[in-house]
């Protein structure tokens, strides 16, 4: 079924409303934007991840405080318990437009995080289009009973296909970054000491970044920031640890600082966001 689209852009969306009990896992809307010069779609605490696949032009692409651009060609994922922002590039001539998925259910963050995919807001190049191109074909031609089972299989085709081309890129990472990012990933329960990895990794603090933002696309911090904040939205959502025990796991020892840091990220206190997003499992 086709709806009608917000102003500043336009562009079929296919709803596939639940059949029975809402799945965990679930793609109830999907569809094409091409978008004007002031198309902006704000979602201050999003309970959707929306998974986007750009055809043409570029645009900006918001998640708590970081900013991105995302080309022809590039994917990006928003998840879930975030503010997102999606804006046309105001500079940039060539219209943008994007085919996207919005997923409901709480297991799309789980699975995301399985396959090391929640840090990853925009990949570059990703050679995904003709999945989100059968995704809409398969909207186009089929019943939605046909499509319930049929969007999971192409949703986790899509999942698994991103994580691969992300390991292979990851295999051609120098063997310096590969330690600083295996290092940092063993370590998301510690506070987090650059002198330290310089030292354990045998470089000066300067260059140890000046590699890592090259070669990852972000910097060190911020790459530890975002994989303590998914932690902790997981252990917000799967135990019943206070927030200062949280924060203490996650090398906070200042439960205030941590529930400040967790504010600024995604928009939303912690308490708040285990609150919200409890309702919705």
């Amino acid at each position: 079924m086709t709806i009608l689209n917000n102003p500043g852009k336009y562009g079929p969306v296919y709803h596939l409303p639940p059949l029975g009990e809402p799945p965990p896992l679930s793609v109830q809307f999907l569809g094409i934007n091409y978008c004007e010069t002031d198309y902006c779609n704000i979602r201050k605490l999003a309970k959707i991840t929306v998974f986007g696949f750009v055809l043409s032009g570029q645009g900006c692409i918001k998640v708590g405080p970081q900013t991105y651009i995302a080309r022809q060609g590039d994917v990006f994922i928003l998840p879930a318990g975030c503010c997102h922002e999606v804006a046309s590039d105001l500079d940039h001539e060539e219209q943008w437009s994007y085919i996207w998925l919005n997923i409901s259910g709480n297991w799309i963050l789980k699975m995301l995080e399985a396959y090391q995919l929640l840090p990853r807001v925009v990949t570059q190049d990703s050679g995904l289009e003709s999945l989100f191109k059968e995704a809409i074909e398969s909207a186009k031609e089929k019943s939605v009973e046909e499509m319930q089972s049929e969007f999971q299989v192409i949703l986790m085709r899509i999942i698994v296909s991103l994580s691969e081309t992300l390991r292979k890129r990851g295999d051609a990472l120098t063997s310096t970054v590969q330690a600083i990012k295996q290092f940092v990933d063993n370590s998301i329960l510690h506070p987090f000491d650059s002198t330290q990895l310089a030292s354990h990794i045998g470089i000066s603090n300067k260059q140890m970044n000046r590699l890592f933002k090259r070669e990852v696309g972000t910097t060190i911090y911020n790459y530890v920031i975002s994989k303590k904040i998914e932690s902790a939205k997981r252990m917000l959502l799967d135990t019943q640890l206070t927030i200062s025990d949280i924060g203490y796991k996650l090398g906070y020892v200042d439960s205030h600082y941590f529930s400040n840091l967790f504010h600024s990220k995604t928009g939303v206190r912690p308490s708040d966001f285990r609150k919200i997003f409890c309702k919705t499992r």
